[in-house]
């Protein structure tokens, strides 16, 4: 979700800090602390590591920065160099390549200033970080930037480097469950029902209070973002625009409303928003105030450009709305719609520019993918995996769908794109922390777990259905137990494993480990859970068991094991084995991802407030709500995992009955 203050993106070391790798302070090794201690810098090492001297004194002529030395002890590195005083702001980076030998964004070192080097008009800028999770074997260049005068300078090393000192240490594994759910809970199952009262029905009212809002200035085919802002009695955070990313997710359940449902006068109210919705999407794309071309944002409620400073481009809203918009032509004709309708005031961007947006926002996504973009948290500029995600999926389906407009043209133009998209993607796959990374790009401020749930929800939005990145995917099940696992010591609310019904919760899940945004501002120990990401990995789990009852089988890998043993722990696999669908190993990895689904949906349930409003956030020590009130991506990502709950057990009149509730007036 947005934030209120964008924070700049800052080249920091790939490892700097990095002491406990993924688990934030769990399993910090007593070695590492003493490598730390130990490793000095200019010289003052212990015995048993090796200080490399390559420059005794500050560099002649018109070399502006070289490195004087260096040691690489126990997986700690440590580097001083010498830094020209030409300026007051600078950004020092020392490259190497990692243990696979490759030279990658996370393998940079940032340096900081320590002293002046006397006599001279040099600095000394050092470095001492833990990188034992990636390796070095190669020291490749040194690079000072003189942001003052836009100059940057380079030493050349090709230095190769050996590791001297202790072994580093190995790559920790999870953490034991505190909890071992299996199967469905009734307590769950009562809680989405299609009810008065439940959540489910107050998820749905509360997303339609949200959908055209019923305030000064607002247009059809709008989202606010929450009942937050100057509109409403909470004023602070201020979310009263229409994100482009968040409305879409918002439409995308309006869409699946209007799939399911049977009732006439409820099918003809989602039918008639998402066509209003077509329109603002347009309105969007032909605004002439864009900074960015389509990779602009949020709007305001009348639908005009925010043009303040914010995080911009975010590439993945053009992706994630094609997307919505073509499920709802394909089931629109599937309902007996007119395909010249759906070309009119859907697809057909070139002769209907103000109505209908996907081609356009299909090309966009086609042309710009490679581009650099801010995630979906709007702090991070960098090649997300999210945008990634979301990008491939329109592509894949925005190839099919435009066939079938009798658009060959654009069919090959997307094509071509989503083949040159998925031929990056294994780019994201880091194989020493084995995760999948929420970006490719050196990390942002503090955030040197690497981990985020934009991977999850990357996932979620943007599964083609094609095996690129499934749920069951190893290296995707990989990520999902160290990025849920690493909330742990995080939150003090993760020591309550129990609700007062004794049903076990699942991990209270928030945005990433070192996360400071506290729902109005930033504060040390800020960050909360939140919702929406809690949400997210209850429905991973339901999607991840439906996906091995389809396929059958349970194959378990090095890199799947660590999900296996902390998630299904009491199956009890091993690695190099498959499990059919009659073992009962396979059906008890079924129950264990079916309960493990219901216990992060029980947290929710828990921390959820008398009257059922979702927050943004529920704070990290009472669980009380906090952030943004009704926030309209909360009451969506609930929704779309007591879908794909239903769906998992064979419920299909679930989401049929939700559906034919209708479209609930605005207020």
């Amino acid at each position: 979700m947005p934030l209120l203050l964008v924070q700049s993106c800052s080249l920091l070391a790939s490892s700097t800090y990095l002491a406990s790798t993924l688990f934030t302070m769990r399993g910090l090794s007593s070695f590492i602390l003493a490598a730390l201690s130990s490793v000095g810098v200019r010289g003052a090492v212990a015995s048993s590591c090796v200080l490399n001297h390559v420059s005794t004194s500050p560099p002649t002529g018109s070399a502006e920065v070289a490195l004087q030395s260096y040691s690489y002890c126990g997986g700690t590195l440590n580097v001083t160099a010498y830094v020209n005083n030409l300026s007051y702001n600078k950004i020092v980076t020392l490259y190497f390549t990692n243990r696979q030998n490759e030279s990658t964004p996370l393998s940079a070192l940032s340096l900081g200033y320590e002293s002046s080097v006397p006599n001279s008009k040099f600095e000394y800028w050092i470095a001492a970080a833990p990188i034992w999770t990636d390796g070095i074997t190669q020291l490749l260049n040194i690079t000072y930037q003189d942001t003052d005068d836009g100059q940057t300078y380079h030493q050349l090393l090709d230095l190769h480097v050996k590791a001297t000192g202790a072994p580093p240490p190995t790559l920790p594994s999870p953490p034991a469950p505190y909890a071992t759910p299996s199967g469905f809970g009734n307590d769950v199952t009562q809680y989405l029902a299609v009810e008065s009262g439940s959540e489910a029905e107050i998820a749905q009212t509360g997303l339609f209070r949200n959908v055209n809002p019923a305030v000064k200035g607002a247009v059809n085919g709008t989202v606010v973002a929450a009942r937050s802002g100057p509109f409403y009695s909470q004023t602070e955070p201020d979310y009263a625009y229409n994100w482009v990313r968040d409305a879409s997710l918002t439409m995308d359940v309006v869409q699946n409303l209007y799939s399911a449902a049977t009732s006439k006068t409820a099918k003809a109210a989602y039918e008639q928003v998402l066509f209003e919705y077509a329109v603002a999407r347009a309105t969007e794309q032909t605004d002439p105030n864009l900074k960015t071309g389509l990779g602009e944002p949020k709007f305001y409620l009348n639908n005009t450009i925010f043009s303040g400073p914010w995080g911009r481009p975010q590439n993945d809203g053009p992706a994630t709305s094609a997307i919505t918009l073509m499920e709802f032509a394909n089931d629109y004709l599937a309902s007996g719609g007119n395909v010249q309708t759906v070309k009119e005031k859907i697809y057909n961007s070139s002769a209907y520019p103000h109505v209908a947006p996907v081609q356009k926002d299909l090309l966009f996504v086609a042309r710009n993918w490679s581009w650099p973009s801010y995630d979906l948290w709007e702090e991070v500029q960098g090649d997300q995996f999210y945008t990634r995600m979301v990008q491939r999926r329109a592509l894949v389906n925005g190839a099919s769908f435009a066939q079938k407009m009798g658009d060959s043209a654009t069919s090959s133009t997307l094509a071509a794109a989503e083949k040159a998209l998925t031929a990056t993607m294994s780019q994201f796959w880091d194989p020493n922390r084995e995760i999948i990374l929420y970006a490719y790009s050196p990390v942002m401020d503090n955030k040197t777990s690497y981990l985020d749930t934009a991977v999850i929800l990357g996932i979620i939005h943007g599964y083609a259905g094609d095996n690129v990145f499934s749920y069951t995917n190893p290296q995707v099940l990989s990520t999902a137990v160290r990025i849920s696992t690493s909330f742990i010591d995080v939150y003090p609310l993760a020591n309550k494993t129990r609700s007062i019904s004794a049903g076990p919760l699942g991990i209270p899940v928030g945005r990433y480990p070192e996360d400071v945004y506290n729902g109005t501002g930033t504060q040390v120990n800020g960050g909360n859970p939140w919702y929406l990401c809690t949400a997210a990995f209850s429905q991973f789990m339901y999607a991840a068991s439906s996906e091995y009852a389809a396929a059958k089988t349970i194959s378990v890998t090095n890199v799947s094991l660590p999900f296996f043993t902390y998630f299904a722990p009491e199956a009890k696999l091993q690695v190099g084995k498959s499990y059919s669908s009659t073992s009962s190993q396979f059906k008890q990895v079924i129950q264990s991802l079916d309960g493990w689904g219901d216990a992060f949906m029980r947290t929710i349930k828990y921390y959820t407030p008398a009257g059922g409003n979702l927050h943004e956030e529920f704070n990290r020590n009472t669980g009380a709500p906090q952030g943004a009130s009704a926030l309209t991506w909360s009451f969506a990502s609930v929704l779309t995992a007591a879908f794909a709950r239903a769906e998992l057990r064979g419920n299909g009149s679930y989401i049929e009955s939700l559906a034919n509730l209708g479209f609930k007036a605005n207020s």
